[in-house]
């Protein structure tokens, strides 16, 4: 009976605000929540979120792209790292190409390091000294760190994604006047024990005793003295088969008693450090030398002799200027036929005949740090793309783009209807273009910058990373049945509701402000948002005024009152209200002179999607009301803004 009782109440009369307040939140906060019944709205648990609590929230990372929230400052925490997209249903991430993690907070290794390298951070690269691909040890803390990955490519490997056979390199054997390098190991040990080792180019040596002689290293030296000693002892190496200004030896010491061995050059090593020696090609596809005719393999010696390093660092016949098909180096250089024979390549060009294209530099996404929080230094193709040395031309990987991959690309949409940059409904732009239109929580416009001052490292990235800047605004309706003009999301793809006040929310009131005029002549604007209105002539009307300000795109409705008079300005004041409908507390601003703006009443009305009443369709940009709740006029009534700011007397009732 008291089920009758309630279906009757329904059928036969009114409800009232009283009786709706009561009802449970819609959906039961899908469980995942808690109803809020002085309000009718969910409080959700952690991970969830939506009206309902139905959807679930996506894992959170620090934003590739974003706009700036303080000058210099910006990649706050968003979901997905705002380059991927979050299933609501199942909370997962799916990122854009080329970015990884269940946040897609990581960018991805190239190619996996083709199996002959190890994916590693920023934050690893700087303190990873191995004297072939990092070459200090420091530190890097940048908001990158723990984001950009790359490859330390294994001995035998280069290239940026370790997929091309390192060459032997060695010293041109037409250069003269060319020295070893040799480095000093002074080891002071007073009747200590245990053992130390040296490490060159990530190779190290067995363990050597304080009692063990330089003989045991193997290595060039006068007598067979002691490494170690009381007053300490100073073992020169000479590197006669590695040329080129070497890294140091580095120490890994186990010795007792206090006991110290450190490393120091003596003399820099001057010889030619290059693939091929400069006298032949080399082929990155199975690391084997070309050599040019007169050259062969030396055994890296000064002066050399025929040997097996495979260098093309022994002269085995007479010298001549390289060549090809199109003349003396490529005709693209001059050849040093009185010395060495070698070519001097024009710019844009390099290899031992100067048939190589250069392709361009860009600032690479991954190296190692050379100092502290300093990395990013110019790269070819900027470390994410393959040269192809016959037009000059970086090939990027994705999500790369630009001469030399020095950009991320937008964001494509998936769908077919939006499958292009942005889904086709907004602008790509810089983090620094992004930052430029900063606005407050109330559309304000902060003013800010990102990576204004050149080359500072912490903003390196400010004109690199792109991200998409839809088309969206305050919403003008009337939408209640079409789909929704403007878009969301970090590909633009999804559409935004209505927005409006939550009509639960009592005693909520809408923004006042004034402007008051002294003038009896001229003209002056009013900015809002960001916007900036046509001049208004002093002597204009109500009407004009009003007609005027609602130009502004983020200006939906407002009123205007005249404290005194007819027209805006007088010579002795007249103080104007403007009402603005809909809003938060927002500020006027003019244009200096006789104009001031003050704020009557603090707009304290939400200005929330589908005002907090119904869930938004991402797809459609319609908003679906809960029962009781339909389109408004956005002051309350029924209206078509489809934003379900009406409270409706009666339910919507399903007959089956």
């Amino acid at each position: 009976m008291q089920g009758l009782v309630y279906l009757l109440l329904v059928l036969l009369g009114p409800i009232g605000s009283e009786f709706v307040l009561g009802f449970s939140c819609d959906g039961g906060c899908s469980g995942h929540g808690a109803c809020q019944r002085s309000t009718g709205r969910c409080t959700c648990f952690p991970g969830f979120g939506g009206a309902t609590c139905a959807s679930r929230l996506c894992p959170t990372g620090a934003a590739w792209v974003d706009r700036a929230w303080a000058v210099d400052k910006a990649h706050q925490p968003s979901q997905c790292s705002a380059m991927g997209r979050c299933d609501r249903s199942t909370g997962a991430c799916t990122c854009e190409s080329g970015f990884e993690g269940v946040a897609c907070e990581r960018l991805s290794c190239p190619n996996l390091c083709s199996g002959n390298g190890r994916c590693i951070s920023m934050r690893d690269a700087a303190t990873l000294q191995d004297d072939r691909n990092f070459f200090v040890s420091t530190t890097y803390s940048l908001w990158d760190a723990d984001k950009i990955m790359g490859c330390q490519c294994d001995p035998g490997f280069t290239g940026f994604d370790c997929s091309q056979r390192e060459c032997p390199k060695g010293d041109n054997p037409l250069t003269t006047g060319q020295a070893y390098a040799i480095q000093d190991v002074t080891c002071v040990c007073n009747t200590c024990t245990g053992t130390f080792a040296l490490s060159f180019r990530g190779r190290v040596t067995a363990n050597l005793a304080s009692t063990a002689t330089s003989s045991d290293l193997k290595i060039a030296v006068v007598a067979a003295t002691p490494l170690c000693s009381t007053s300490g002892t100073i073992t020169s190496i000479i590197f006669t088969n590695n040329p080129g200004d070497l890294p140091k030896l580095q120490v890994i010491n186990n010795l007792s008693n206090g006991a110290t061995v450190a490393v120091g050059t003596s003399q820099v090593g001057t010889r030619e450090n290059a693939y091929c020696s400069n006298r032949g090609s080399c082929d990155f596809a199975t690391g084997v030398c070309k050599c040019v005719a007169g050259f062969a393999s030396g055994d890296g010696a000064m002066p050399p002799s025929a040997g097996r390093r495979g260098d093309c660092g022994y002269q085995s016949g007479a010298a001549i200027c390289p060549s090809t098909n199109l003349g003396v180096c490529d005709n693209k250089g001059t050849c040093s036929a009185a010395t060495s024979y070698e070519c001097i390549c024009y710019a844009g060009f390099t290899g031992h005949d100067c048939s190589i294209r250069e392709c361009p530099k860009g600032a690479a996404w991954f190296d190692g740090a050379t100092a502290p929080d300093t990395a990013h230094a110019m790269a070819e193709c900027s470390g994410r793309g393959s040269c192809n040395t016959a037009t000059g031309l970086c090939i990027c990987l994705a999500p790369f783009t630009g001469a030399a991959c020095d950009l991320i690309r937008c964001p494509i949409g998936t769908s077919s209807v939006y499958g292009a940059t942005c889904s086709g409904r907004g602008t790509c732009k810089s983090i620094q273009q992004l930052s430029s239109e900063a606005t407050d929580p109330q559309g304000n416009p902060l003013g800010l910058t990102y990576g204004a001052t050149p080359n500072t490292l912490a903003t390196w990235d400010a004109a690199k990373i792109q991200g998409c800047d839809c088309e969206t605004n305050d919403y003008f309706g009337p939408y209640e049945n079409a789909f929704g003009d403007f878009t969301g999301g970090h590909d633009c793809s999804a559409r935004m509701c209505p927005r409006g006040a939550d009509p639960f929310e009592v005693g909520k009131v809408n923004e006042k402000q004034t402007l008051t005029c002294t003038a009896d002549a001229g003209e002056f604007t009013l900015t809002f948002r960001g916007e900036t209105t046509p001049v208004i002539p002093f002597n204009a009307g109500t009407a004009q005024v009003q007609a005027t300000l609602q130009t502004l795109e983020s200006v939906r409705t407002a009123t205007i009152t005249f404290n005194s008079g007819s027209v805006v300005c007088s010579a002795t004041g007249v103080t104007t209200t403007v009402e603005f409908t809909f809003m938060q507390a927002v500020t006027l601003a003019s244009n200096p002179g006789t104009l001031a703006v003050g704020e009557l009443v603090k707009g304290t009305k939400a200005n929330v999607e589908c005002s907090a009443r119904g869930v938004c369709d991402r797809g459609t940009g319609i908003c679906s009301c809960y029962p009781y709740f339909l389109s408004s006029d956005g002051a309350g009534g029924l209206g078509r803004r489809g934003d379900c700011g009406y409270i409706s007397p009666y339910p919507s009732v399903t007959l089956s």
